[in-house]
């Protein structure tokens, strides 16, 4: 329940959590729903599962597809010159 909540107000952990759960109770279209929100945020992991449900045959190559693009749009959308520096940095 706490998930859902934090979900809703763009946690992508929570998102990711939520598509665990879907996915452990075998509800693949609702796993990928919430995977596809958090991968389009930036998040690796739902990103991963995207691809591993792809592979599986739960998820199309046009979502595995569609999963990449925005992942990668969100990454980008989060470098900087001084996030870069400060990761150099350590």
């Amino acid at each position: 329940r706490h998930f859902e909540a934090a979900a809703v107000e763009g946690d992508t952990l929570a998102r990711y959590m939520m598509g665990n759960i879907e996915a452990n109770a075998g509800n693949y279209d609702l796993a990928l729903q919430h995977w596809m929100i958090s991968a389009k945020m930036g998040h690796q992991a739902s990103l991963n599962n995207i691809k591993l449900m792809f592979v599986k045959g739960h998820a199309t190559k046009v979502d595995y597809a569609e999963a990449l693009r925005g992942h990668q749009s969100a990454v980008e959308e989060m470098r900087s010159p001084d996030r870069e520096e400060a990761l150099a940095l350590g």
